[in-house]
């Protein structure tokens, strides 16, 4: 089937549809109900996205080597994903899915196998070798465990590894706890020198790059919901725009339209996943932002003869014993080492590991959380007010922080995620041997927070920090309040909204960052010889501002000046600052020492005189400025779009890839358009899709960095690009 803007008539086994593209070839789906819904659009995944979900499932499985290609990456990859056992928990997970939700997931995988059936192997699968086998339901759940854990909490882990690697080269303890105060408040003698015997296999995540492209970091977010207090329609009004790695082909998301006899449905699903994952139907809006929930903790093991230490004597360790088979290589077997609380960090062999200290990882949803996140995604579908559809996402296992509109004009914010009940920040690792040391079990969803319809009328989330009072401790690292601020006093400064407003605030470049910095630096600037270049700055992160560059620099060096040369040692900080994501997702915390008076010691930090520190920085980065030789910011910020299967390892002029691409705002404008190096390769996270809805139209204003599809010979593989790169947008409509 080649679906067009034709309307076709489809019938899979017992059930039809009407299938077309829309003139920006977005698909639409017209059938009967919401199983019949999932059945049709398992069938478009595989036709519009097969390799993505299939890459994505064999990266899942840990089979790479098996199916693609056998080096060391692949084998690297292979390994940590055995390791983290996404697939052999999915499995067992099948079980614990409603009979609903089952059903639903079965449609899917029908539709899928369905096409698989009756359609030829695509390119890159011929290229290799491979034929995908029949979807199942676990390589679903397998799918949401995966990307609930990389770029999520896998962030988390990495700023604990970075602790405990400070604290093994024992920096400056009282800088470590003043920049990530309050939470190292209570750390003792006794776990600092614990954590300075213990081995550490693993520095971060390790470096399995190629393929893991496939799988973007979805970190930041913006959303925001207005009720009909504060609209000049009396209507209630629903914008998202989820930030992610951009410089990937296909776009992540999957936009597309479904109708069924009583509803329709509106936004982006995930491929390899039924049902919607932001979007409206009828009745309700839904979306989310990362929600930073710490879902991940380090504990030390003491391992001694084969046993791990328990506060009620010596346990036997357990023994997992995986086989990655190997294109025209043998066969590679080996074993992982677990404790009641993870995998045992430790180099997998056939041997059990020698005495002494070793880390495990405990993550909160590595034994369940994907059949009650599609149980959820099932439940969302019947939802027909804000107040339901909270109830049911609050269910979800992934770290989000959830805002639900309806068309009666409620609004709520709702939390998510399989919160640990622990007895400490979880920024650091306890032994696991100490009594009250390891997780209390999980806290129920009712702990979760929750705000329902605010007196200014609208709610906003961006990353921030949302503990709530008399809640649990849930957020102990997120991302600063600049963006979302920004979008709160855009909202307050209009007595009465429209959803242009709505498009202009979603396209916003402002800094108040930049803003702030300049604020507290301008006694410095205003007397250097080339300020004019930063006192004129509209403090804008478009294109053609010479502005953001210069700030930029002058940013980079307070951050290594402090940080760097006054803390961890400049080669270590600038490695820090240019090849990990822990500067890049967590700069708020560096920036309350640098801005906030009250935050940090003044005498800890800047030797008794932050002025000074500031004076000598501004002239240093001002004086050495060329005003011949100055880039614009497009200059700076800009990145290719490589495809995920190969990876700019074709000629460009094949068309796979595209770019450069411009990449408009900073890591702290709504518009989030952060180009950084992680892990050895030039990576993004920025608005992957727009959407902006008035909930009592059957339309909305929406743009996907990319297209529908992942064929490169197909029409639809950059559809919306230039509208993306153009910050504007296209009408995704559907008749009712």
């Amino acid at each position: 089937m080649k679906l067009t803007t034709d309307v076709q008539t489809l019938t899979l086994g017992s059930d039809t549809a009407s299938l077309f593209r829309d003139e920006n070839g977005v698909p639409q789906i017209h059938t009967t109900d919401p199983i019949a819904l999932a059945r049709f659009t398992g069938y478009m995944h595989a036709h519009d996205r097969q390799m993505q979900m299939m890459l994505v499932r064999l990266i899942a499985q840990g089979r790479l080597s098996e199916t693609l290609k056998s080096d060391d990456d692949t084998l690297a990859i292979d390994t940590f994903m055995r390791e983290m056992a996404f697939n052999h928990e999915a499995e067992r997970e099948v079980r614990h899915l409603t009979e609903a939700a089952r059903s639903f997931c079965e449609a899917y995988c029908k539709g899928v196998n369905e096409y698989l059936r009756t359609h030829k192997k695509i390119l890159e699968f011929k290229l290799t070798g491979y034929n995908p086998e029949p979807w199942e339901i676990k390589d679903t759940l397998a799918t949401i465990k995966i990307m609930s854990f990389i770029g999520l909490a896998q962030g988390q882990g990495e700023v604990e590894k970075f602790i405990i690697q400070c604290l093994k080269n024992q920096v400056d303890l009282d800088k470590l706890k003043s920049l990530f105060s309050p939470h190292l408040d209570d750390i003792d003698e006794d776990s600092i020198e614990l954590i300075k015997r213990t081995k550490i296999y693993n520095p971060t995540v390790p470096e399995h790059l190629p393929f893991l492209k496939a799988l973007p970091k979805i970190l930041a977010s913006n959303n925001w919901v207005v009720s009909p207090k504060k609209t000049a329609t009396r209507t209630t009004y629903h914008c998202c725009d989820p930030h992610l790695e951009i410089n990937r082909l296909p776009a992540i998301w999957y936009e597309l339209v479904g109708k069924t006899e009583d509803n329709y449905y509106m936004g982006i699903t995930m491929p390899g996943v039924p049902g919607w994952i932001m979007g409206k139907n009828k009745n309700i809006g839904f979306g989310f932002t990362y929600g930073f929930m710490d879902m991940i903790d380090f504990f030390i093991e003491e391992v001694q003869d084969g046993k791990y230490r328990t506060n009620s004597g010596w346990v036997d360790l357990e023994e997992r014993t995986e086989i990655i088979k190997r294109k025209k290589k043998e066969d590679y077997k080996f074993k992982f080492i677990e404790t009641e609380r993870g995998v045992l960090e430790c180099p997998p062999t056939n041997e059990l590991p020698e005495d002494g200290l070793y880390l495990v990882r405990a993550w909160s949803g590595h034994k369940n959380g994907a059949a009650k996140s599609l149980d959820s995604i099932y439940e969302l579908h019947k939802a027909e007010a804000a107040k339901q559809a909270a109830d049911i996402v609050s269910k979800v296992t992934i770290s989000c922080n959830w805002l639900l509109s309806d068309i009666k004009g409620n609004i709520v914010y709702q939390q998510s995620g399989i919160l640990p009940n622990r007895n400490h920040s979880g920024l650091y690792p306890l032994p696991g041997w100490r009594s009250g040391a390891y997780w209390n079990g999980i806290h129920d969803p009712s702990q979760h927070s929750r705000i329902e319809n605010p007196e200014e009328g609208f709610l906003v989330t961006a990353n921030e920090n949302l503990n709530q009072e008399g809640k649990p401790l849930s957020i102990n690292m997120c991302m600063g309040p600049y963006r979302s601020n920004r979008i709160k006093t855009l909202l307050s400064n209009t007595e009465k909204l429209d959803l242009d407003d709505m498009l202009i605030i979603q396209s916003d470049l402002f800094s108040t960052q930049a803003d702030e910095y300049l604020e507290r630096l301008s006694p410095f600037i205003q007397n250097s010889g080339n300020a004019e270049i930063l006192n004129k700055w509209d403090r804008k992160y478009d294109k053609n501002s010479y502005g953001a560059v210069v700030f930029e620099k002058l940013y980079e060096e307070l951050l290594i000046e402090v940080f760097g040369r006054g803390f961890l040692g400049e080669d270590t900080f600038l490695n820090l600052l240019k090849k990990s994501p822990i500067v890049v997702d967590f700069y708020h915390n560096f920036d309350k020492i640098l801005l906030e008076e009250n935050f940090a010691n003044s005498e800890l930090w800047f030797d008794g005189s932050r002025n000074s520190v500031f004076k000598k920085v501004v002239e240093k980065v001002i004086g050495s400025l060329d005003m011949n030789n100055l880039k614009t910011w497009k200059e700076i910020n800009n990145v290719e779009l490589t495809n995920i299967f190969f990876d700019g390892k074709i000629p460009k002029f094949l068309g796979f890839d595209y770019g450069p691409v411009i990449i408009q705002g900073c890591r702290a404008t709504v518009v989030q358009g952060s180009v950084y190096e992680a892990y050895g390769r030039k990576t993004t996270f920025c608005p992957s899709w727009r959407f902006v809805c008035d909930l009592n139209d059957n339309y909305a204003y929406t743009v996907l960095a990319g297209g529908p599809s992942d064929r490169r010979y197909g029409p639809h593989y950059l559809n919306d690009l230039e509208k993306w790169i153009n910050l504007e947008y296209k009408k995704l409509t559907v008749d009712v």
